[in-house]
């Protein structure tokens, strides 16, 4: 009898184990349904710290409180979630430890790689920064149409937050514009710090407030600190004999702030096509309707000839 009682008890705690197993395992499953797709993502990311080569001859020491995201991650979220235009030269993004990537008040710093070419330290001191603003306006008009495509909001104003200026002792290049976006009051400084390489330019870029300026520049110049470009690919193993320059002087053409994307160039295809079809359907509706009056002329004429014998 004692047996019996031992076993029944047995099998009953057995079966209230398997129930709240399966409780527990509905309620994960009710809370990963309700989770949208860009939790998703940001849940799929894994991160990076210590010292990591980025590609294009670059390695970052990550600083500490930071995390790194790899390139094709950070590429997932700046134009999947964040709606920006799509950028083939992004190299990663760094990340404060405890902030998420979809969070209001995010407060990171976007890495990629410019290759335009060895710019020399004159021309980089004698840059038209006021020609190179009216150039990013041009260009802004096409990154608008592809961040509309992408659910992102449109930059309805741009002007610089100070004068640019070159830093000859890091052979960088400082620039912060204001941007504006549809829909919002509040206008967002986008900060960049370049350091020049050998084939082109290390970027550094970050977003606040406008009066964060101060605040973003000394997390800028420290992260710089902490990147370097490996042998063969700095500044000083610049060889003009096979190397490409860049020329951003007054009298040149400038590199605008963003390389040329694949998406952009099938945009302005597509474009030149629709232009195109539109001026030859234009054509075709002229000539049909010249046919179709001549045709309507000809017929007019025979019904009101008559025959002459009569008279």
């Amino acid at each position: 009898m004692r047996t019996f009682y031992y076993s029944f008890m047995s099998f009953l705690c057995l079966m209230v184990s398997l129930k709240s197993l399966g409780l527990s395992r509905e309620d994960s499953l009710s809370k990963y349904d309700k989770l949208d797709s860009s939790d998703i993502i940001v849940a799929s990311f894994s991160y990076k710290t210590g010292e990591q080569e980025l590609g294009q001859g670059v390695t970052l020491q990550v600083p500490k409180g930071f995390r790194l995201l790899d390139a094709a991650q950070s590429r997932r979220l700046v134009e999947g979630l964040w709606g920006n235009p799509d950028n083939p030269n992004t190299l990663g993004i760094l990340l404060p430890a405890r902030v998420s990537p979809i969070d209001k008040d995010f407060r990171g710093v976007v890495i990629s790689f410019e290759p335009f070419g060895y710019l020399d330290e004159q021309e980089a001191g004698n840059i038209n920064y006021n020609r190179l603003l009216r150039e990013m306006k041009e260009e802004l008009k096409n990154e608008n149409i592809l961040r509309r495509r992408n659910g992102g909001g449109e930059i309805t104003s741009m002007d610089w937050a100070f004068p640019p200026y070159f830093d000859k002792g890091t052979r960088s290049l400082h620039w912060a514009r204001i941007l504006r976006f549809e829909g919002s009051t509040a206008p967002v400084l986008n900060y960049e710090v370049r350091l020049l390489g050998r084939r082109g330019s290390l970027c550094f870029t970050a977003i606040g407030k406008i009066g964060e300026g101060p605040k973003i520049r000394a997390q800028l110049d420290r992260v710089v600190t902490l990147a370097r470009f490996t042998n063969g690919n700095s500044y000083a193993d610049f060889n003009p004999r096979t190397d490409e320059s860049a020329r951003w002087t007054p009298r040149e053409s400038f590199f605008s702030s963003r390389a040329l994307s694949t998406e952009s160039l099938l945009l302005g295809i597509r474009s030149t096509l629709s232009m195109l079809l539109v001026g030859l359907c234009m054509v075709l509706f002229i000539y049909l309707m010249q046919f179709y009056h001549h045709r309507r002329k000809s017929g007019y004429r025979k019904m009101i000839d008559f025959d002459e014998r009569l008279n």
